[in-house]
């Protein structure tokens, strides 16, 4: 699956094709388990991919998180924006989330 998606990447991407501006994020975790996952960030447009997951889902927590200086160290404050999952092979799409927003994505079992 994953060298077929390469595969038809490049192949687009010498034709001419390519995808609109944006931000993707590939987050791996590999070892006791695994996990594979792609979020990918254009316009106003949040898409957050399942590829690969020991548990069958990948679970997302979005947050947004400020930080300012503090006496001795950087103080953050963290803003939890919602928690969900996605099952491996699926898409969630979403609209709305505000600028700058992260995310942590783990397995669990």
């Amino acid at each position: 699956m994953h060298y077929l998606t390469m595969l038809l990447g490049s192949l687009l991407s010498m034709l001419g094709f390519s995808e609109p501006p944006g931000q993707t994020s590939v987050t791996r975790i590999s070892g006791e388990h695994s996990l594979l996952s792609r979020t990918t960030v254009r316009q106003d447009v949040a898409r957050f991919q399942c590829l690969q997951s020991e548990s069958g889902r990948c679970f997302y927590q979005l947050y947004r998180e400020q930080c300012a200086d503090g006496q001795r160290a950087q103080v953050c404050n963290r803003e939890a924006l919602m928690d969900f999952a996605v099952v491996v092979g699926y898409t969630r799409e979403m609209t709305g989330l505000p600028d700058g927003f992260a995310q942590q994505v783990t397995i669990h079992k």
